[in-house]
């Protein structure tokens, strides 16, 4: 997969993907995948094929498939937990996500 950036933009429910130049830093815009309530916090399952969005705005935590040859994400599901997280960590093997409120 080339380098990616993903970036919550909050008040625009959505998460903006960059394509990052490994030699220079240099960030182009490639996406804008729709987030509704707010996205705020992201981690990478160890695999990096999935990326997980805790929302603010409306309690809730997505995953997404990150598509290996261009960075893209396909959501996958979504679950209501009863207080939005603050923090998201995938365990070593990716079984489980630790939150945090």
């Amino acid at each position: 997969m080339p380098h990616a950036l993903f970036v919550c933009l909050q008040d625009e429910d959505k998460i903006a993907i960059y394509a990052m130049d490994a030699d220079t830093g240099q960030l182009t815009p490639r996406a804008e995948v729709p987030a509704a309530g707010g996205p705020s916090v992201l981690s990478i399952s160890p695999d990096r094929r999935v990326l997980y969005a805790g929302h603010r705005n409306v309690p809730a935590i997505s995953s997404f498939r990150i598509d290996q040859s261009g960075g893209g994400l396909r959501l996958l599901g979504t679950i209501a937990p009863s207080h939005a997280p603050t923090f998201l960590a995938p365990d070593r093997i990716g079984a489980w996500i630790y939150r945090w409120l």
